[in-house]
């Protein structure tokens, strides 16, 4: 058994709640509310305008692609994913961290501390539902062919067919089986808990949008999902 293979067995129901979460369901079966759709991906601009991914090159094996394909990710992130389109509806004031609700600060928090304190195999271990869209969307598209979403859903979800996503996500399982393998008993068991957080956080980022709350304490009145910014 490969070591992603024992990360995926270890996370257990969290990871099939992921896979098969009832926002992702949603989205396929074309019943997915507009604002639970936005909600997702306006939250996801504050994540992706982060470079904490550099904090990790130095950690970065050399015959692991990783770091060029970080660097691309990061062009990508800023000029042409799918979620930026939502600045037509949103300003600026969401590509800052300041408009992450609480799960998505908690997330980008997680990938924070894995990438400043954790070995190549933690980073890979911890970010690896996030980079499994290839396959959580992208392949789940081609195979299923939904033909009732609309322009954006269908865009974005294409946008995880690239083959661009496809190595990112074999470059950071590379790095998981590889560090696995030879990793002693206590460095196997936190990559474990790295990958089972990362599953955990990546869920309560579709909650959020599927439930359409996460309010920050003490706010008031929640009013949406960019809720409590200043006037």
């Amino acid at each position: 058994m490969s070591f992603l293979n024992s990360c995926i067995e270890f996370a257990g129901e969290a990871w099939n709640r992921y896979i098969h979460h009832p926002w992702i369901e949603g989205l396929f079966a074309g019943t997915l509310q507009k604002t639970q759709f936005e909600y997702w991906l306006v939250q996801d601009l504050p994540y992706i305008g982060e470079n904490v991914s550099e904090v990790a090159f130095p950690k970065v094996p050399p015959h692991n692609p990783w770091v060029e394909l970080q660097k691309e990710y990061g062009q990508r992130a800023s000029q042409s994913r799918v979620e930026l389109k939502m600045l037509e509806h949103y300003d600026k004031f969401s590509l800052t961290r300041w408009a992450a609700r609480p799960r998505r600060e908690a997330f980008v928090n997680f990938f924070v501390r894995s990438f400043y304190e954790g070995s190549f195999g933690d980073i890979c271990c911890s970010i690896y539902p996030c980079y499994s869209f290839h396959d959580t969307f992208g392949v789940r598209y081609k195979n299923e062919q939904p033909s009732n979403l609309s322009k954006l859903q269908t865009e974005w979800i294409q946008q995880w067919q690239d083959p661009f996503y496809k190595k990112l996500q074999e470059a950071t399982k590379e790095g998981i089986n590889e560090y696995g393998a030879a990793s002693t008993e206590h460095e196997k068991y936190k990559m474990l808990w790295l990958f089972l957080r990362g599953t955990q956080h990546q869920i309560a980022t579709f909650d959020a949008a599927w439930k359409l709350s996460d309010p920050w304490p003490g706010e008031g009145q929640e009013t949406g999902v960019l809720a409590g910014r200043p006037n």
